[in-house]
This record gives C-alpha cells, structure tokens and sequence, in this order.
C-alpha cells in the first residue's frame, strides 16, 4: 500500500461493507481496510449457497448472532450474518428496493440528494436483471445478478399460495420493482447466480480481481472493540485483541444493531444512557433511540408431503392490504427441500408502514448483545391485519390450498374480532429489517457524517431515517454505493 495514501476503515464486512469496501478501492489513492468479525465467504457451504437452505439461519443452524428483541408479548430473535457478506449471506435474498415515496420523504426531511430521482439509478446501476435486461428501471451490467423464481423451482407451499390469491382475484404483477404496477401479487427478485447458488454483496463486489487490488486489506476474524476518539476527531479502532489500526476515516457498517452499539461504546450516543454505563459522552446523540423493523404476525402451518421444489424462501408475494402499499404477505416454508412427511411452512404478515419506533440500547456488560425494544405496531395495525387476515382464510379454502393438504398447526379465527390482538400477542415475529438507530437528520448529516465527530461516517441501515416500504436488504447496498461516491468525490476534490 502507498503509505501517503489516505487511510480509510471500513469496520464491518457485511451487506453494505463489501459494497463500500470495494467501491473505494477503485480510487487508488486511497488505502482501505476492511475489518470483519466473522469468517471469509470461502467458508461458505450448502447451507449459504443453497437459498432453499435459508431457514437453517433463521433455526440457529448457520453462523448469524441471534439478539433477541423485546416486546410486550415477549422476545423476538432476530438475525443478523456474522461473516463476510453479513445478512447479505443468510437473508431470504429478496432483493427489493422500497418505493419512490419512501425516499422522497427523506428528501423532505432535508436530506439533499436521497430522494427516488436521486437513487433510483444507483438501484439500477446495482444490478444486472437477468429477466428484464437494461431498461429506464432497470440494470443490465451492475454486480448484482438479479432474476425471479420459476414456477417449476418454487415450493409447492409457494404455489398454492400465488394460485389460491389468483383464483380469489387477486392482480397480478410482472414485476414488483416496478412502482406503477403495485400492489399486486408478484414474484421476489432474488440475487442468485446462473447455478441458482446464493451472491451475496462479498461475492458480488470482493471479486477476486477486486481482492488483488493493492490498496484492499480484509481482515475476518477482526473484533472491533471501540473506536479511537480524540478531541472530537476519531483516529482509528482498537480490536478486542487490544491492537490498534490507525486510519484517516473511519466507516461503521456494522448493522442497524451493532452499528449503534459499536459508536456507544466509544462515548458517542445519548450522554445520560452512557453515563449509566460510566462512559463519557464525547458528543452527545440519539445513537439507538429511533429503530424500525418491520414485524408482524408469523401464522404456522402444515402441509402433506415434502417442500418440493429448489427456491429460497423469498418467492411469491402479495403486496397491498387495506390501502395500497401497506402489507406485505407471503407463505415460506421452514423444512428442508429434501424432508420426507409433512412440511411446515409460515403465512408472514408483515406491516410495511409503521410509525413506532423502537430502540437500543448498550447491554449490561461489554461483549454481550445490545438490549433491543422492539417499535410498537401503529394505532391502525388491527385494521389492516384483520384485512390481510380476511384474504388468509379465504385462501384457507381455495382450490389450490385444499390441494396442497394444508391445516393451520395452531387454530386461529381469522375472521374473528380479536384475531389481530390474538395473532400479535402469539406469533409476532421480526423480518429482519432493523433500521435507523443512526439516522441522517439526528445523528448523521446528509453524507452520514456523525454529527460532532470528525472522521466517522456510518454506512448500513442504520442511516435511514425512515424504514422503507420493503426489504431493506438492497437499500443496504444503495446507501453504501452512494456514501463511496460521495467519499471518493470528497477526496478528487
């Protein structure tokens, strides 16, 4: 490495981190370090590169950091990936992007250059779209391949459900990252390669050639323990092993959960929580305080006979509840693809708008995973949910259901009263979908730039300061592909 170069740190190898990792070292004049805690991608096995083997993450079964989220009706765990490609790695791989809305609220709030005119062609320039090619929506040469489950690939859960909606009259879509077209039923895109093995962000952007750059350094197995902050400036990381890595900037992509953690353990964050923890403030933040997720109601079910079928648990999808864009629902199954007997599998019902906002906060010792709240469901959310569970049990008895020999495993009334209130309090589940715990607008400015620190900026979810209406998993590369741009642009001047 040119050792006059500026030094950037980039601590966190996950979705947005081997975007921004790679995207950086394209600029030769700068020196990067990528510093991730868990393994490469060269440990991935089946159970990663096989998307029908998601569910073994979300069993505990794959190498994630499971934290547990607190609610009123209990703890939800959550995942996150814990190797090279993060939760890019063990995701249901659907590759969403929100709607234009969504981002033009955060060009309403005063964030300058995040609104959909703004980032709809870093979306496209994302992806390669192995179904619709180069397009006004649309990318044909970007390093993500991007294409939509078969029918003959999908689980036979999957097609009962796409064909029980069809039979009750719902609309159909060609493609559901296409704004004008929604709400409709339609099929996830998913980043898979031509074997239909699972790319995640490190296998899509550390390419080999990428890797052989000599101003790339990655380094797995790399605890970061706290940030180096001196008079306001931060001047590298110390990693739990003790050693210290001095950098001109640092870039925190540790997740919406560790990221927060991570800058309070270092003193930044809400000076009264960390005086509880007798850490001093050096700025003083709502690191932590405004978290999203998207949650909802997980409704098990059983079928007769195997899964069937080879696609990741992202298939088919109804989006659009009680008004418009509002719910998302869709069956996943949790059985092996090759299980003889019976099959589980899950209607998820997931709200996409919501106003709660949960939070976290450090834990009680160092080392030990941060303390979660989860966002409360908004006023309106048994409306919409009684809704969505109105069209469950209709689909409960179409043709394509009794086909597939499905029964509920635990009997809820979707038509009753209270099987909202019901359905909450018993199967509430997290999508995985932690956002804003550092926010532009309050934490960050509009080049997430922690506000009063110099030399640290955040790059992952963390950064939104609304959730989106969708899988916040492509939202992850889009804000890291854009931080790089504007970095790389701060440096030629």
């Amino acid at each position: 490495m040119n050792s006059a170069s500026k030094h950037i740190i980039v601590v966190g190898g996950g979705t947005a981190g081997s975007v921004l990792a790679a995207r950086l070292s394209e600029d030769p004049g700068l020196n990067i370090t990528l510093l991730e805690i868990g393994a490469d991608d060269d440990s991935y096995g089946d159970g990663i590169l096989d998307p029908a083997r998601a569910p073994e993450a979300w069993l505990g079964m794959q190498p994630v950091a499971m934290t547990p989220m607190l609610n009123g009706a209990g703890v939800i765990p959550m995942i996150q990936g814990r190797l090279l490609g993060g939760t890019s790695a063990v995701n249901g791989l659907a590759t969403l992007r929100g709607l234009p809305e969504d981002y033009d609220g955060w060009a309403a709030m005063g964030l300058s250059g995040w609104g959909w005119d703004d980032v709809k062609d870093t979306f496209i320039a994302a992806e390669t779209d192995k179904d619709f090619g180069s397009s006004p929506i649309h990318g044909g040469s970007g390093p993500l391949p991007v294409r939509r489950w078969r029918r003959e690939e999908m689980g036979r859960a999957q097609l009962a459900f796409y064909d029980g909606m069809v039979e009750l009259g719902a609309r159909t879509v060609t493609d559901i990252n296409d704004p004008s077209q929604l709400p409709g039923l339609g099929i996830f895109p998913v980043t898979i390669d031509d074997d239909a093995k699972r790319v995640t962000t490190s296998r899509a952007y550390l390419t080999p050639e990428v890797r052989a750059r000599g101003n790339l350094s990655i380094r797995t197995q790399s605890e970061v323990a706290t940030l180096l902050v001196d008079k306001k400036r931060v001047k590298g990381v110390v990693l739990a092993t003790g050693e210290v890595i001095e950098g001109d900037e640092i870039v925190v992509s540790a997740g919406a959960l560790w990221t927060p953690n991570l800058l309070m353990r270092s003193g930044i964050g809400p000076a009264d929580h960390l005086a509880d923890h007798g850490i001093a403030a050096h700025v003083d933040l709502p690191v932590g305080e405004t978290m999203s997720d998207h949650i909802g109601p997980g409704l098990r079910y059983i079928h007769d006979g195997p899964r069937g079928g080879r696609a990741g648990p992202a298939q088919s999808l109804l989006i659009g509840a009680s008004n418009g864009v509002d719910i998302d629902y869709h069956a996943f199954p949790i059985a092996p693809p090759l299980r003889e007997g019976p099959t589980e599998f899950v209607m998820a019902v997931f709200l996409l708008r919501s106003s709660g906002l949960g939070s976290v906060r450090l834990a009680e010792k160092p080392g030990e995973s941060p303390v979660v709240i989860a966002p409360p469901l908004p006023d309106d959310a048994n409306e919409r949910l009684r809704h969505a569970f109105k069209r469950i049990a209709a689909w409960e008895t179409s043709a394509a259901a009794n086909e597939l020999g499905c029964s509920p495993i635990e009997p809820l009334d979707l038509n009753a009263p209270d099987a909202p209130a019901n359905a909450r309090e018993r199967y509430t589940v997290s999508y995985g979908h932690m956002a804003g715990t550092c926010p532009m607008g309050t934490v960050l400015d509009a080049d997430c730039r922690v506000l009063g620190i110099e030399g640290l900026r955040v790059a992952d979810a963390s950064v939104m300061p609304t959730i989106p209406s969708g899988n916040t998993y492509l939202g992850c590369v889009m804000v890291a592909e854009r931080i790089a741009r504007k970095m790389m642009a701060e440096v030629r001047g």
